[in-house]
């Protein structure tokens, strides 16, 4: 083995022992402020990729994808198998709290207020939240962003099950047929079949491509691999590059081929981050108020629309550009999200110990986050 190789083998070993990939956070980070900035503002005329802070959400998939497998991965490694009930009960602590909570309290507010606004529509949508197939339905409320959580639940039903049944299948050809049946709908196929229209719009390819991402840095060779092509300090810049290029493609439908150039740069930026930890982009991502913000990315996410409703009413007596209200929200969405998760969040995922690997029952070491986007 030559020196190259043998470092290359010391660097997958050091990754697979890797407890929490801190740039991870930051790029939640900067995934929610995209769809805070979507949001609240009509983007900037003269930079495309203003207008293009919903694909935040698809870097947040790729990110889902990548952390679930590796978690699946590295438990089968540690145990010898894969236990599908601790790992449904670890995200029921980590998603059914906050997000049922949060759908009661909406039950008992249209129901005690039923004229207040927009409450119709919520009582309309709240039985497909409350189910997790809001993306199988037109949404009309503020209830309409639980598509993407509907989207992962069922991304967290099916995927653990099939690498538990089908191990050695599952990578080799469940996989990659899934991910091109999934990526068919925007192109035009089977336009006779009754798809939901988050189907059309790719909706489940970066997820899969963030478990392929897990399963390739998985494997010796394909680590050595990625860090022949990515293991460079300035790779997660040039990513960020490519994923602001994608992003700015001049049509105002990116569905089909822009849709999966913007999902390959994304799935380039996630990797370069992982591959190594020491990337130029480190300080940026590592930065404490961004990474704070990716670990409370799902609070923000889940509760943002609610708080717009009334920080849009305290700012309407105002006159005040965009920018006011994006910050505004992203203040105050921080600020709920960050009281939910210590006064809410934090008491069931203390328990998520309990059901961890065995491995996993060591101490963290100092950095990782409970509940972070990053942690494994």
């Amino acid at each position: 083995m030559s020196a190259t190789d043998a470092s290359r083998a010391d660097a997958h070993r050091r990754y697979l022992a890797t407890r929490s990939f801190g740039s991870l956070d930051g790029l939640r980070g900067l995934s929610i402020l995209g769809v805070l900035w979507h949001h609240t503002t009509t983007g900037i005329p003269w930079l495309t990729v203003t207008f293009r802070g919903f694909l935040g959400v698809d870097l947040f998939f790729v990110i889902s994808g990548f952390l679930i497998t590796t978690l699946l991965l590295r438990e089968r490694r540690a145990t010898g198998g894969v236990s599908l009930r601790a790992f449904y009960v670890r995200r029921f602590l980590r998603i059914f709290p906050p997000y049922y909570g949060l759908l009661l309290a909406l039950t008992v507010l249209v129901v005690l207020v039923p004229g207040l606004h927009a409450a119709a529509g919520i009582r309309r949508d709240l039985p497909f939240a409350y189910l997790y197939v809001s993306n199988m339905v037109p949404m009309a409320s503020l209830l309409a962003i639980t598509w993407s959580l509907s989207t992962e639940e069922q991304f967290y039903l099916v995927v653990p099950a099939l690498h538990k049944l089908g191990p050695r299948l599952f990578p080799r050809v469940i996989l990659p047929l899934a991910y091109v049946l999934v990526i068919l709908p925007p192109f035009g196929l089977f336009p006779q079949l009754p798809l939901p229209s988050f189907f059309r719009e790719t909706t489940f390819g970066p997820i899969l491509l963030g478990v392929g991402l897990a399963h390739l840095m998985d494997h010796p060779g394909g680590y050595r691999w990625t860090s022949r092509v990515l293991g460079w300090r300035w790779a997660p810049a040039a990513a960020l590059g490519l994923v602001v290029l994608a992003c700015s493609i001049p049509r105002p439908d990116i569905s089909g081929w822009p849709r999966l150039a913007v999902h390959a740069t994304l799935l380039l930026l996630v990797a370069s981050c992982v591959v190594r930890e020491d990337h130029i982009l480190q300080p940026v991502l590592r930065f404490w108020p961004l990474r704070r913000l990716g670990v409370v990315s799902y609070g923000v996410y889940l509760y943002h629309l609610v708080v717009y409703w009334g920080v849009d009413r305290i700012l309407r007596a105002f006159s005040h550009p965009e920018v006011v209200t994006f910050v505004a929200l992203w203040l105050a969405s921080w600020g709920v999200a960050e009281l939910s998760y210590r006064a809410f969040e934090s008491r069931f995922l203390r328990l998520k110990a309990r059901f961890a690997p065995d491995r996993a029952r060591r101490p963290a070491p100092e950095g990782a986050a409970s509940g972070a986007a990053g942690a494994v």
